[in-house]
């Protein structure tokens, strides 16, 4: 049976607070996030925060920092029951998200994002997607290397 049916993607809203937060605290606890940041990340223009869900629960989300021609992904976390099923890649061509490009801005609107050199399941999900090594950022990511990553859209 598709674990993908019966789900949606949709802006996440200050009615999802709740969810949202516990979500990323249960599944990723290692990444902390403030109440602050969690609520800026509903309410403030500069970010964009999606998730999708399954029969009315998250499975996952992405949260994207947008400027006029350029975003930064700065997490994208999907709930382990669903991993490797094509949630990270639908959140991350997220029609929703892509619509809000301007026009002029195809093929030259950039999004980056950053991930631990060591983190190999990752890095192979985001090169599948498009995304480039532009750079080694030392000691960034809790201490450790991390990958500046780029894609052009």
């Amino acid at each position: 049976m598709d674990l993908l049916q019966n789900t949606e993607i949709r802006k996440l809203a200050v009615s999802d607070l709740c969810e949202f937060k516990m979500f990323h605290v249960k599944h990723f606890m290692n990444y902390k996030i403030s109440d602050l940041s969690f609520f800026a990340y509903l309410t403030r223009p500069q970010y964009q925060t999606f998730g999708m869900f399954h029969v009315k629960h998250l499975i996952g989300y992405v949260i994207f920092q947008v400027s006029s021609f350029e975003a930064d992904i700065l997490y994208i976390g999907v709930h382990p029951n669903y991993r490797r099923q094509g949630v990270a890649t639908r959140l991350l061509n997220c029609k929703c998200f892509t619509c809000n490009i301007p026009e002029n801005g195809l093929g030259q609107f950039k999004i980056f994002l950053e991930v631990e050199t060591e983190n190999f399941s990752a890095l192979s999900f985001y090169k599948t997607q498009g995304f480039e090594i532009v750079s080694v950022r030392k000691k960034y990511l809790k201490g450790k290397d991390a990958y500046l990553m780029c894609k052009t859209i």
